[in-house]
């Protein structure tokens, strides 16, 4: 190469790689630089380079002074440095050629610090003594990485967001290793694992990359869902030699930053951006009936999808309750979709079912039906739909750690597959006995890893300020840290206070469920809880009101002003409280009666006093938008107020009368001699046969009239 293209085919090159990886397009996106011989020789037709991305880099090196072989590049970032710093740092060609090397490792499956360098010298083509001198002065390299990677941070990802990973000892090679390990292929595909199997954007606390390997791991144990070679590999690789577990603490770093800065679309690059979301499956609480449901997008209310790669029929989604769509009860479950997967999608949307021949089921909190989920959580029991050909090593799994008395099988409504109810981890299990070896189904029954303190439930008051204020009595659960493969049996929480600090051991059992931290007596305060490296949260509890009152909740309630009494009592609706609470045990509730909606007129009639038109309740709006009209039956609930003795039907063909308290003593009617208005009404229905007692009301009625 002349010397006057040498500075000129590096920036170049420097230019199309920016264009390419970390241009507009990518901001909010995860950026992986991954760059092999296809990419490569793609880039260079693209942007008509007539140099090689090595020679480019290879004239920018002083090879024959091996100390200084990286100065002029390092002079460029000097240079870079003292400007405004609005384009990416010059470093991109020689970081690429860094990860064409490590794309190479990877192709030939041999990924291994021993061995990078000879790689190396290979895209250089340089022999044995360039070889070494790369191996001895490489540490400039890692420099630039990092240099890349505090830009990206910087720009707030308005460039995309760095995936750019160390290791603790792959100190200089770990960097080009860690974005050789995603070709474009497994970033697609990884958008829908996470979706279909519940893994939520930007949660990388909840979600950390030890469980997103343990996710995939089982995900891809029976092939590999497409995913490229040198990542199962890395997956899969057997053993505990450090450098398979230095390959899968680079892969957990890079998966957690995809899960950081994934915003819930579906990788498809060049494409628009789909949203993305899981099928589950729905079993009705009989388990009489198997049906798919489609897991609610924010923003989308209606969709209508058709089967991948199917244009026969299209599935009309719309008013989403409870987190799900309706409008797939068309679509049969069938055996080969829970065991080969299922898409859903339009040019919008993007619904996925991982496959599986293991499915774990929770009750849902809406509709009371049980409803699958991603992986197991203890704390609450799970029904197991298990085909048939892995019964035999789930039930092995269950007799070790579950509690056997409990557990109980019966038939699917799925040929060839089972039900088994009321699993949940037994009283005294341990992490040896949830890792017990040669049981090919132990690991779906791991608990998930997760990293820092999550709350959840509670009664939360002044949320305008933030998400963790709670009022007293409604302390939230604890959701605290666990790794059940590192051994975990204990874990050290520190609750601090106003009063001082308190510091509890918490055993496996109380790390794997939900801690219910309500059970604490906990004055109005504000209190942190902590765990040694695993981070903190605060949250504060008191007897305060910061919300609006909900008039229409009710009249039995807590009278409040900037406290909420004690005690609950009944209140007209004007009146400052929280409603809807629960009554005191001396309190007397008001008469309700349950009336057809068919009915066209009510009419209360006292013993005087003037005749008392009734309304039925409307039926609210969430449920008559959201339920069919079957789903909130056929009656409603009137409340009859003291001193009525009578209540008036008026149907379409016909009135009736019914005395409101059959059982207690009779009351003889005193109207006023003016009251023509209450004789009206009885003397409307007068030829109605309710018994003596009203004959006695027709009678005193006609006394008024005449």
């Amino acid at each position: 190469m002349t010397g006057g293209l040498k500075g000129v085919a590096y920036e170049r090159w420097q230019t199309a790689l920016e264009r390419e990886f970390f241009g507009l397009h990518m901001a909010g996106h995860a950026v992986v630089l991954y760059v092999d011989e296809t990419a490569e020789s793609t880039l260079m037709h693209g942007n008509g380079l007539p140099v090689e991305l090595a020679d480019a880099v290879s004239a920018e090196l002083h090879w024959d002074r091996p100390p200084e072989m990286f100065s002029r590049l390092q002079w460029r970032c000097r240079h870079w440095a003292s400007g405004d710093q609005s384009d990416a740092p010059p470093v991109l060609p020689v970081l690429a050629v860094s990860v064409l090397a490590a794309s190479k490792m990877a192709t030939q499956g041999d990924i291994s610090s021993s061995n990078y360098y000879e790689r190396l010298a290979e895209v250089f083509s340089v022999g044995p003594r360039e070889r070494d001198n790369l191996r001895s002065h490489f540490r400039p390299v890692a420099d630039m990485w990092e240099l890349l990677d505090t830009w990206l941070k910087t720009r707030g990802g308005e460039r995309g967001h760095s995936t750019v990973a160390g290791d603790s000892h792959l100190t200089r090679i770990g960097y080009p290793i860690s974005q050789a390990l995603l070709r474009e292929q497994d970033r697609r595909i990884l958008t829908a694992f996470f979706a279909s199997t519940g893994v939520k954007p930007g949660s990388p606390d909840e979600f950390p990359g030890q469980e997103i390997i343990r996710r995939l791991r089982l995900w891809t144990a029976s092939h590999g869902r497409g995913l490229s070679s040198p990542l199962m590999k890395v997956l899969h690789r057997a053993g505990a030699a450090p450098e398979a577990a230095d390959k899968r603490l680079v892969l957990a770093e890079l998966l957690e930053h995809l899960v950081e800065h994934w915003d819930g679309t579906l990788y498809e690059r060049g494409l628009r951006a789909r949203r993305v979301s899981s099928l589950r499956l729905v079993l009705t609480k009989r388990a009489r009936q198997l049906r798919w449901a489609a897991e609610a997008v924010p923003g989308i209310r209606t969709a209508s999808v058709r089967r991948n790669g199917s244009s026969a029929q299209y599935y009309e989604l719309s008013d989403p309750y409870g987190g799900f769509y309706t409008g797939l009860e068309e679509l049969d479950v069938t055996a080969h979709q829970l065991t080969h997967g299922l898409v859903l999608d339009n040019e919008d949307l993007y619904l996925a079912w991982a496959p599986q021949s293991l499915v774990f089921f929770i009750e849902d909190e809406y509709s009371g039906d049980l409803v699958s989920v991603g992986t197991f959580s203890p704390g609450e029991p799970h029904t197991l739909l298990v085909a048939n050909s892995e019964l035999d090593d789930v039930r092995s799994v269950l007799r070790e750690v579950a509690d056997g008395e409990r557990v109980d099988e019966r038939k699917a409504p799925l040929v060839g597959w089972t039900l088994i109810r009321n699993v949940d981890l037994g009283a005294a299990v341990t992490p040896a006995a949830l890792l017990k070896g040669g049981m090919p189904q132990a690991a779906h029954f791991v608990p998930s890893t997760r990293r820092g303190i999550r709350f959840t439930g509670g009664l939360r008051i002044g949320t305008e300020l933030g998400h963790h204020h709670y009022l007293q009595g409604g302390i939230p659960d604890w959701l605290l840290p666990r790794d059940i493969s590192q051994g975990e049996v204990t874990q050290q929480v520190t609750l601090s206070g106003e009063d001082g600090s308190y510091v509890h051991d918490f055993p496996l059992q109380k790390v794997l469920r939900p801690f219910p931290a309500r059970l604490m007596p906990l004055d109005d305060g504000t209190y942190q809880v902590s765990t040694p490296d695993q981070g903190k949260e605060t949250f504060t509890v008191s007897s305060a009101l910061c919300e609006r009152e909900a008039v229409s909740a009710g009249s039995i309630a807590h009278r409040c002003g900037v406290l909420a009494a004690a005690d609950a009592e009944r209140l007209a609706p004007e009146e400052r409280a929280i409603r809807g609470a629960k009554a005191p045990e001396q309190l007397t509730l008001p008469r309700t009666l349950m009336i057809p909606r068919r009915v066209k007129e009510l009419v209360l009639i006292g013993a005087n006093g003037e005749p008392l038109p009734l309304d039925l309740p409307d039926i609210p709006d969430w449920m008559s938008e959201r339920l069919p009209d079957e789903a909130y039956g056929y009656c409603a609930e009137v409340t009859i107020p003291d001193g009525y003795v009578w209540l008036i039907q008026r149907w379409q063909h016909r009135t009736t009368v019914r005395r409101l308290d059959p059982g207690g003593p009779a009351s003889q009617p005193i109207p006023a001699a003016d009251d023509t208005e209450w004789a009206e009404t009885v003397l409307s229905a007068a030829s109605v046969a309710a018994g003596p007692l009203w004959d006695v009301y027709v009678t005193a009625a006609r006394d008024v009239l005449t």
